[in-house]
This record gives structure tokens, C-alpha cells and sequence, in this order.
């Protein structure tokens, strides 16, 4: 099987702009996501995408790491795997936390220094180290454990978020200690175990659904069950994927249209959340199973550009939540209002396009010089060679 699945790339990038989108038109300009939801829930279902992101990472590394753990379990192994994670994902989330910080600390000068009537008093988040961007969040954030938040009420104060989006890699994190666990024993598995597994997963999310808030929009402790869930059904489906000779009709053009439409269908009308786990599947498998070239939608998946935006997805992700944030910031201390209420639909669709290149910019730069470099340092040093490697 082919070392890198270019599809999967490309949809990786794709779920990553629809989170933007969702943020953009949820957060950052609510009256435009009113009059869009209006007539679709799609862009506010948007947060189905991390769901995505979790059943993915289970299939992905699955297929990396399969060789590594389905025979047996060895701490050098292990301790690699730990670490190669760790050099993937936070350098890139400290960087994000220091911007916010530099935020932070910027605000705190023109309120001491420079210009009180920036802030209001009334608004504690335009307050500096208030909020979200309270000191023991901030703490919570640096050793990554603001997944672990009791919700009601949070484990560390009023909230456990500075770069919001960064509560999915603090239980990806989580599940990742479990995941070499997980292909150990289920790669082992036959079919049908596979299946009951399957099924029984999607009781248990539906479960947490019914605890939490009716729908997989929920976050804090309830996530690491959602997190590692999915990508165990990321497993499994993968479980599936290397035994495609025996699954072929999973790779016709039919299919793959199928799933999509599967996926816009519970999107669109937002119906039952946990009705697009197995839509994610199926599209994973689709996209990775079909080679033929008269398929339009999987030659769009394999475009340059779709497989770039999906190569930077990670920094997409992470550095949009830090750019509305000071967006909303700016302009509220120069306008005095929150930013959007005064715009049309005209003007907000202009400043949308404008911010998703922002975005994509901003994440072609952090991709490069933070991520790679950052990933790339950590495992050359001296300590990743003596005591990792």
C-alpha cells in the first residue's frame, strides 16, 4: 500500500478551512452566521469537522504506526511514537501561546501607560490576564492538560482556553498515551470483533452526546472519551482499508459521492451528530481505495493546492483562533463597537476572503518556520538521539 494517502491530505485541508469558516461566521461576525443558518446549518455544524480530524489521526496513524505495535509492544517504541507526537504538535501550540501573550502584555501596557479608554471596564475580556486568558488557564495550557476541565466548574478557574481550538490536540494528546495500546489488541482482532467494536463506539459517543449537551459539541473531559473513540473507529477503518481486496466496491466513484452527500445531508439539516461518524468513515475509505482517474471529486482532492492547504492544515488550525481574536481586539479599540455589527452581507463576505488569506499566509509562515524547523530540531538534538531514538 502507497506510503501517503494524497486525498486524505487534501481533506485534512478542507476540515480545517470549514473550522475557520464555522469560527468566522459563529464568533467573529454572528449576524452573517444568523442570516447563513437561515437557510443551511452546514457552516454551524462545523465543529463535526474535528470529529474528522480525531477518526482521521486514528486512520493515519494506523497506517504509520501499525508495523510498530501489532506484534508486540516495546517501550523504545512506545517512547518514539510519544515523542514523535510531542515534536509534532507543541511547538507550534507554545508558539500560539506566547502571541497571546505578547497580547496580553500589550494590553496591559495601554491600560497602565497609554490609553485607559481602550479598554472597558464593564467587558472583563477586554481586560489583560481576564477571562479566557486568565494566569492558571494559561498554565493549564503550557503542560497541555485543558482537556482535563470539570466543565462545571473548570478544573483550573472560569475557563482552561487561550487558543480555544488547542482543547482537541490536549485530547489528542491524552489518547495518544492509549493508541499504541489500541493497535496492539485490535489489530490482532478478527472481523467480527471489529464490528462489534465499531458499533459499540458509536453507542458510546451517542452515550456522551446524552450526558453532555445532545450533540458531539462538547469539550472538557467528556472530549478524551470522544477523542479516543473516534480514533479508534479511525483504526478500524483502517482494519478495513488493509483488507481493500476484499472490500472493493468501497473503492467506486459511487461511494465517495455517497459519503459526501452523507456528510452535507447531517450537516445541512443538523440532523443527529452521531449519524456522521460512519459518513466519515466511509469517505476516508472511498478516498483512499479509488484509484481511478475519471473521478472528478478525488482528481480535485489530488490538486496541488487542496494537498498544500492540507500539508499546513495543522498551523491553519491553530493560528486562526489567535488572528480573530486580535482582529476583534483592534477593532473594537478603534471603532468602540464589536467587530461585523456593522457590516452588510457585502462587506462581510469581502473581509472573509480577506481573512482567509490571512489565515492561509499566516499559516504557510508558521508551517515553515515553526512546525518543520521546531520538529526537525527536536529530533536532532542531543537528548532525542541518547534518549529517544
Amino acid at each position: 500500500m502507497v506510503k501517503h494517502i494524497t486525498a486524505l491530505t487534501s481533506l485534512r485541508g478542507v476540515a480545517a478551512i470549514l473550522i475557520v469558516i464555522h469560527h468566522y461566521v459563529g464568533y467573529l461576525i454572528p449576524n452573517l452566521g444568523k442570516s447563513i443558518t437561515s437557510y443551511s446549518k452546514f457552516f454551524f455544524n462545523g465543529y463535526l469537522c474535528v470529529d474528522f480530524f480525531f477518526i482521521l489521526s486514528g486512520f493515519i496513524l494506523t497506517h504509520v504506526y501499525a508495523n510498530n505495535f501489532s506484534t508486540k509492544l516495546s517501550i523504545p517504541n512506545y517512547r518514539a511514537f510519544l515523542y514523535s507526537r510531542f515534536t509534532k504538535i507543541y511547538p507550534l501550540h507554545v508558539f500560539m501561546i506566547l502571541l497571546f501573550l505578547a497580547v496580553e502584555f500589550s494590553k496591559l501596557g495601554f491600560l497602565l501607560f497609554k490609553n485607559k479608554s481602550v479598554f472597558d471596564a464593564a467587558n472583563q475580556s477586554s481586560l489583560p490576564f481576564s477571562g479566557t486568558q486568565n494566569i492558571a488557564a494559561l498554565f493549564s495550557n503550557i503542560f497541555m492538560i485543558q482537556a482535563l476541565d470539570l466543565n462545571s466548574p473548570p478544573l483550573f478557574g472560569d475557563s482552561t482556553y487561550w487558543n480555544e481550538p488547542a482543547w482537541s490536540i490536549s485530547a489528542e494528546l491524552i489518547a495518544y498515551l492509549l493508541l499504541p495500546l489500541l493497535l496492539f489488541f485490535l489489530l490482532k482482532l478478527p472481523k467480527i470483533c471489529d464490528l462489534v467494536i465499531y458499533l459499540s463506539s458509536l453507542i458510546c459517543l451517542f452515550l456522551l452526546t446524552k450526558l453532555t449537551y445532545g450533540h458531539l459539541n462538547f469539550l472538557g473531559i467528556p472530549s478524551i472519551g470522544r477523542c479516543t473513540l473516534e480514533a479508534t473507529i479511525g483504526i478500524l477503518t483502517y482494519k478495513v482499508y488493509r483488507t481493500s481486496n476484499y472490500w472493493k466496491y468501497l473503492g467506486l466513484n459511487f461511494t465517495v459521492i455517497l459519503s459526501l452527500l452523507w456528510v452535507l445531508f447531517i450537516m445541512h439539516y443538523d440532523y443527529q451528530d452521531i449519524l456522521i461518524i460512519p459518513a466519515f468513515s466511509l469517505l476516508i475509505l472511498s478516498a483512499s481505495i479509488n484509484k481511478k482517474n475519471n473521478n472528478i471529486i478525488l482528481n480535485t482532492l489530488n490538486s496541488s493546492l487542496l494537498i498544500y492547504l492540507g500539508t499546513i492544515s495543522y498551523s491553519i488550525y491553530m493560528v486562526h483562533w489567535f488572528i480573530q481574536k486580535s482582529l476583534s481586539l483592534i477593532y473594537k479599540s478603534i471603532f468602540h463597537v464589536n467587530f461585523g455589527t456593522n457590516f452588510n452581507i457585502s462587506q462581510s463576505v469581502i473581509i472573509f476572503v480577506l481573512y482567509i488569506l490571512v489565515v492561509i499566509l499566516t499559516a504557510s509562515l508558521t508551517h515553515k518556520l515553526v512546525e518543520l524547523k521546531m520538529q526537525h530540531y527536536l529530533k536532532t538534538t542531543f537528548f532525542a538521539k541518547t534518549y529517544i531514538y
